[in-house]
């Protein structure tokens, strides 16, 4: 009998090994892509709506997505695929992230029970209107600085309009964007790369434009208090049409704060640090201008300064 119940156990450990190797060899090939991940059923959120288009940004948009796309890779926040003439991205948010755990809807509804759910419930709310309305200020103020052409952020009638794209795998998907949030953008290489190549090409007049260009576009969201609550500057920035734009859109608000010298200092020196690191390690030439370019921003406090990362 023992040796039979330590066959079963055997042959039950094995198979839930399998199942786990599956799922997560599927979730390597795939990236985790679903539709319905990418898929919501939010009502019509009026702190979610956004200015029409004009026609120019309408003729663009209509160029942008009569093409398909294809998986180009994904972030804490979206699903992100790249066009066919590889101009553009077109991105979906992530709501997997930000779904209460299925069987938490299965507990009894003891007080104590039922009080954690609504706290996870408001929890993952307050994170996806977060990022949410972060889209909404980058479209409608730094719309030249995130290259973004159109955020869809509620369910309409009036796009009529169908996008195809190409999963992980290669599956297709013809997408109803009436139905979904997403936004598209003009697609742009990473900010370090690009450094890399002035590099390779010896041009470092071009590279220090390009940071010049980087701080300039920073200090002027500061001065209409626009801040960017994530500090990893390196991998939220690329270049598109020779100047520099934010990748991720996720965490800009506004806050009148960041018009005081004394913080937006602080902001700007953290968010340059890690960047400022890599660059000597990689570029010291343009580290070292980089820095000077901070000592004269920031002036004498500068040498005592720290970075102070967000928790």
């Amino acid at each position: 009998m023992l040796k039979k119940n330590a066959w079963r156990l055997l042959v039950f450990t094995l198979f839930a090994l399998s199942l786990y190797g599956i799922s997560r060899l599927y979730y390597h090939l795939t990236g985790g892509f679903l539709i319905a991940n990418i898929t919501s059923d939010f009502p019509f959120q009026p702190q979610w709506e956004v200015r029409p288009l004009v026609a120019g940004e309408q003729e663009e948009l209509t160029k942008a997505i009569e093409q398909p796309y294809f998986y180009l890779g994904k972030g804490c926040q979206s699903y992100v695929f790249a066009s066919q003439d590889g101009q553009y991205v077109i991105k979906f948010f992530k709501y997997q992230r930000y779904r209460l755990q299925p069987w938490l809807a299965y507990f009894p509804p003891l007080p104590a029970i039922v009080k954690y759910r609504q706290e996870k419930i408001d929890r993952k709310w307050n994170k996806v209107d977060g990022f949410v309305r972060s889209w909404k200020v980058a479209f409608e103020n730094l719309k030249e600085e995130t290259g973004l052409l159109f955020v869809h952020l509620n369910k309409t009638n009036n796009l009529q309009q169908q996008v195809t794209i190409y999963d992980k795998i290669g599956m297709k998907h013809v997408v109803e964007l009436d139905q979904m949030e997403f936004c598209v953008q003009r697609r742009a290489h990473m900010l370090c790369d690009a450094l890399l190549d002035y590099k390779t090409k010896e041009n470092l007049a071009g590279a220090r434009q390009l940071v010049h260009q980087l701080l300039n576009l920073i200090l002027s969201e500061y001065s209409r208090g626009l801040a960017d609550n994530d500090h990893a500057l390196m991998q939220n920035t690329g270049v598109a049409q020779g100047r520099p734009v934010h990748i991720d859109v996720g965490q800009f608000v506004f806050n009148e704060a960041v018009k005081q010298p004394v913080i937006f200092h602080q902001e700007l020196f953290t968010k340059t640090y890690k960047f400022k690191l890599w660059l000597y390690s990689n570029y010291p030439q343009l580290g070292e201008y980089l820095e000077e370019e901070l000592q004269q921003i920031i002036g004498p406090t500068y040498s005592t300064m720290q970075p102070k990362w967000r928790k």
